[in-house]
């Protein structure tokens, strides 16, 4: 087995993007992309040391012959349109998040990989009525329980020059004369950026944090309104914010759903109105991170 060769799912997206960045950087270590497009993929991350495997969670065979030669796996998959699933297209967090992990364990076993790296998320729990959160919990459940050595990190929101939710929310603030913002506003969000998670995934590859579960934000705690006024101040787009009650947008959600392709759901809803808070302390105690404000990491929102 090649000691040096991390086999990414998901790394062609956001996060992996950024891990897969990161382990090119280092010189010492191949990142293995598994990927249902290579050529996409490498369209996107052009980088000596990378290499890009077909594989997909829904083709066993597939996931053991890419995973063979590799020490660690980190399964940083999150499905298109996400948080919105799509039933009609199997694009669901108990298909994905939970099933992807568990098909990504035995490929893993059968392969000889020996360590298994997960981004869960800040609210993950297997008894939770949220198909999302629920999902995460038993994935990490499954991780624990295979035998395989294991980190596990719950970031609370994750951004960055190539994300889709704070890129979003200040491109929406661009054009329009006022903001609408999800529920109370109060929900509590703790932003951490993409490069600091895979600062964290790195130093995880190379020993940190075994059998660990790490829940990872910013070193701000705040409300989603305290994130947009960072938003705004970072763009130069200030705009009067007014608040979405919960219950209609769930009711509007009720009604997307039904659409092939649907933008929004009453689960997506109850994502993105949840609270994302984060105890940092056992992350900073084992990985010795400076993290990065916000205000710091948004930095690049100035040109947007």
């Amino acid at each position: 087995m090649d000691p040096k060769t991390v086999a990414l799912a998901g790394g062609s997206g956001f996060i992996g993007r950024a891990i897969v960045r990161r382990i090119a950087a280092s010189g010492k270590i191949t990142a293995r992309v598994l990927t249902r497009n290579p050529e996409d993929a490498r369209a996107r991350l052009a980088l000596p040391g990378v290499e890009f495997v077909r594989a997909e969670i829904g083709q066993p065979a597939s996931l053991e012959h890419a995973l063979r030669g590799a020490s660690t796996i980190v399964d940083a998959i999150q499905f298109d349109g996400y948080p919105v699933e799509n039933q009609r297209r199997g694009l669901t967090f108990e298909l994905v998040d939970y099933g992807g992990v568990v098909a990504l364990i035995d490929a893993a076993k059968r392969a000889g990989v020996e360590q298994f790296i997960y981004i869960s998320g800040a609210a993950a729990d297997e008894n939770s009525t949220h198909p999302g959160f629920r999902a995460k919990g038993r994935a990490e459940r499954a991780i624990r329980e295979s035998g395989l050595t294991y980190t596990i990190f719950r970031p609370s929101l994750v951004y960055g020059p190539e994300d889709k939710v704070v890129n979003g929310l200040a491109r929406a603030l661009r054009y329009a004369p006022v903001f609408g913002v999800p529920g109370t506003g109060r929900q509590k969000v703790q932003p951490v950026l993409v490069d600091d998670l895979a600062a964290c995934v790195m130093l995880a590859v190379s020993g940190r944090g075994r059998n660990g579960t790490y829940e990872i934000g910013g070193p701000d705690l705040m409300t989603f309104d305290e994130m947009m006024q960072i938003i705004m101040d970072a763009s130069g787009h200030r705009r009067p914010l007014f608040h979405i009650p919960e219950g209609f947008m769930r009711g509007v959600g009720g009604i997307l759903e039904y659409l092939p392709r649907p933008p929004l759901s009453r689960d997506a809803v109850t994502f993105v109105t949840a609270d994302n808070a984060c105890d940092i302390k056992p992350l900073l105690d084992e990985f010795g991170i400076n993290l990065t404000p916000a205000r710091v990491g948004m930095a690049y929102l100035a040109k947007k």
